[in-house]
């Protein structure tokens, strides 16, 4: 008997746990609804119902999923979490909905601005921001930045950059790299609290984000970082708030199935 581990059959919303009932019926049962149902027995008479549910509630996001299975567009549960996941991901609200339409458009305008050279591969550019951060910690230089570039164009481009799109790729990691390293106005506000707990929280921020970056920080994570207990995380940022160092854009939800931590945005 195949063996099954599901994520979403608790899920609050019965079209999310019919999805992830009809992907295991048809991908690991080819199928056979007995085969299933012997296999998982306590939500075999809850799927009736869930099937009902997304026959009357579900929409074309649902059963555009629902349809890749049934096509044998998707083939193994991997992917069928990855496509679901996508639409499970929290849509940003308040400043961070304003965030995200600001982004859009300074991506409209640099569109304009570099014509040809310009990257329209966000998986790229992140990975790049992403390794900013170290080729700052290893004060790079011209040459290790280009290097670089080239390897995550192999190992993470669509398709291979012309040289004016490469050009862009290795600016944009040295401005990155210069933000790393640019010291904050703030700084000395923040040391004059006396308060390690926020001058170290504030280390870890700005060790790990840039300027205008968003990013998200559960209380976990924030803990963890800061070597503080998860009752005085909100307090310290609340502190961080005040003294203009961050901006909150969205606050955090707690549950199983919501996956919202804080959405905050470092400022200077």
């Amino acid at each position: 008997m195949t063996s099954v581990e599901h994520k979403y059959f608790e899920h609050p919303d019965f079209i999310i746990r019919h999805l992830e009932w009809y992907a295991f019926h048809h991908i690991l049962f080819d199928g056979n609804w007995a085969k299933i149902g012997g296999a998982i027995p306590a939500y075999y008479q809850r799927a009736f119902y869930w099937q009902d549910h997304f026959n009357t509630k579900a929409k074309d996001k649902h059963h555009e999923i629902k349809r890749k299975v049934f096509k044998k567009e998707i083939t193994s549960m991997e992917v069928f979490y990855r496509e679901l996941d996508k639409i499970l991901k929290p849509k940003p609200f308040g400043n961070a909905l304003k965030d995200k339409k600001q982004r859009t458009a300074q991506s409209a305008y640099q569109k304009e601005q570099l014509g040809d050279a310009f990257i329209d591969d966000k998986e790229l550019l992140s990975k790049a921001k992403q390794t900013a951060f170290q080729l700052a910690e290893d004060n790079a230089d011209r040459d290790m930045i280009v290097l670089r570039a080239n390897k995550l164009v192999n190992e993470h481009s669509n398709e291979p950059l012309s040289p004016e799109q490469l050009n862009t790729l290795i600016t944009y990691i040295d401005k990155q790299i210069n933000k790393h390293l640019k010291l904050d106005r703030v700084e000395a506000s923040i040391i004059d609290t006396d308060d390690k707990n926020i001058y170290f929280m504030w280390g870890k921020i700005k060790r790990r984000f840039v300027k205008k970056d968003t990013f998200a920080w559960p209380n976990a994570v924030a803990a963890k970082e800061a070597h503080c207990s998860k009752g005085d995380v909100k307090t310290i940022m609340k502190k961080l708030e005040k003294l203009g160092a961050i901006k909150c854009i969205q606050k955090g939800k707690s549950g199983n199935f919501t996956r919202r931590a804080n959405l905050y945005r470092r400022e200077v």
